[in-house]
């Protein structure tokens, strides 16, 4: 099977998503050049802005991996946000119920409770696909919307902050809060982190015999398991690794805001799924999908946020985006078919 991915192929759908934005920014904005001046620069338009947008994109590389690693696999991973949403709850549960933890080891504690929360939902998919071929697709999509309102539940029952009108609970104490190295912005360690998840995934894929043999399955499943390669514990390991890289994003989310409040993980499962589509499902290219993936959505948040336009057009750009990578994977995989 031939690999049609080209990164000019994703560089053209990103380009055609950007253009199709400018266009409803000048139709629909009272003040359209302030605010495509405002998607452009805004996420550089001073150093909170940059700070900021470094810190969102390292969440973005960490849940894209996610994503590609589940591709790369042969695995589809629908079950992201639930997966984020469940690290994010966990290590909330730790910190709420475990508040006399101090130093490093606060958040480490915090941090293993979501990998193993996240890493629980994708085992529970990856197995149901192992042992009774149940498509992973849907078993993943349906735990992640299970996971949601029993998190509104945790949030606005359990955990509930009893001072606050939001559903929402309290606030984190101080030792599981990540430190800023460029304040007033929230620029953390998660940067660090999601480079040295990156470089890993990336070794693990080029360098490695198990890596290949994933990726072989990711190919053709038939093929592998005629060569004797297990594809139903890759199946397990794949989706397990992969919610367990999810919830790593829906944890840092959570120390990097301080409080678990309903949406905190802010569309992680879906924008990972995105990524993972603009980088071609490899691992070494998401953060420069990740990058310019944040870039649009902080632009437009800015352009809302500046030019009084519709609030509504973040959630466009993220829809425009799937849009423009579907049609690229759409005519990547007819030229697979007319020349294979």
């Amino acid at each position: 099977m031939k690999r049609w991915y080209r990164p000019a192929a994703s560089t053209m759908a990103l380009g055609g998503a950007l253009g199709f934005i400018a266009l409803a920014i000048t139709l629909l904005s009272d003040s359209p050049k302030e605010a495509i001046s405002y998607l452009f620069a805004g996420p550089a338009m001073s150093g909170l802005a940059l700070g900021n947008f470094l810190e969102a994109s390292g969440r973005l590389i960490i849940a894209g991996v996610a994503a590609s690693l589940a591709f790369r696999a042969g695995s589809f991973n629908l079950g992201g946000e639930g997966q984020a949403l469940a690290g994010g709850l966990a290590a909330a549960a730790v910190a709420l119920y475990f508040p006399d933890l101090t130093g490093i080891l606060a958040i480490v504690i915090a941090l293993g409770a979501g990998i193993v929360a996240g890493a629980l939902l994708g085992f529970i998919s990856g197995v149901l696909r192992a042992l009774w071929n149940v498509d992973e697709m849907i078993s993943s999509f349906l735990i992640a919307a299970a996971a949601a309102p029993v998190g509104e539940v945790l949030l606005g029952r359990v955990f509930k902050d009893p001072g606050s009108y939001l559903i929402a609970a309290p606030p984190l104490p101080d030792a599981f809060r990540l430190p800023l190295w460029w304040p007033p912005s929230r620029l953390g360690p998660v940067v660090l982190g999601a480079a040295l998840i990156t470089i890993a995934a990336a070794v693990f894929f080029q360098y490695t015999r198990r890596g290949y043999e994933w990726s072989l399955n990711g190919v053709n499943q038939e093929f592998a398991r005629y060569g004797g390669i297990r594809t139903g514990m890759i199946a397990i390991g794949s989706l397990s690794l992969s919610g367990a890289l999810y919830s790593t994003a829906g944890v840092a989310a959570l120390l990097d805001s301080g409080q678990a409040v309903q949406g905190f993980t802010n569309s992680l499962g879906w924008d990972g799924l995105a990524i993972a589509l603009i980088a071609g499902n490899r691992p070494e290219l998401v953060p420069l999908a990740a990058l310019a993936y944040t870039w649009l959505i902080l632009g437009t948040q800015a352009a809302v946020l500046h030019t009084g336009f519709p609030y509504t057009m973040a959630g466009f750009v993220q829809g425009v985006v799937l849009l423009f990578v579907t049609i690229r994977l759409i005519n990547r995989h007819g030229r697979e078919r007319r020349y294979a």
